[in-house]
């Protein structure tokens, strides 16, 4: 592969990241403009960490179609964590692309630390509220 496509490739990868990373952000700001909306029309406190939790798929979209606050607050939060989740997986593909494995295994852990942290926090939810 020669130099100038090579370039040429690492640009667009860099595009395609601060899109990625923009995109992340503005939709981020937006579920959580949308959640504190909804707290302040309704009059409604803000939710505390134990309340913050679905038990479910069906009780997480429920409250998302019934405009509680709380749903759209978590969905900022899980927007939040998965901008750069993503933008660790396309730098697992750019690398992989360009055949620099060394950081191919570099994010790889990267992304099993961010994989498993995730887990840990999910699964062992601490009772804080």
């Amino acid at each position: 592969m020669d130099e100038i496509q090579l370039k040429s490739e690492t640009k667009f990868i860099n595009r395609v990241v601060a899109i990625i990373l923009a995109t992340g952000m503005y939709t981020t700001i937006a579920f959580y403009a949308i959640g504190l909306a909804i707290l302040y029309i309704k009059g409604d406190s803000v939710p505390s960490l134990s309340e913050q939790y679905f038990h479910s798929f069906g009780s997480f979209f429920s409250s998302l179609f019934t405009l509680h606050a709380r749903a759209f607050l978590y969905l900022g939060t899980v927007t939040l964590i998965l901008t750069p989740v993503s933008r660790v997986l396309i730098s697992v593909f750019a690398f992989w692309k360009e055949k620099d494995y060394k950081y191919v295994g570099v994010t790889i852990v990267v992304f099993l630390v961010i994989l498993v942290s995730v887990l840990i926090g999910s699964v062992f939810k601490l009772n804080l509220g």
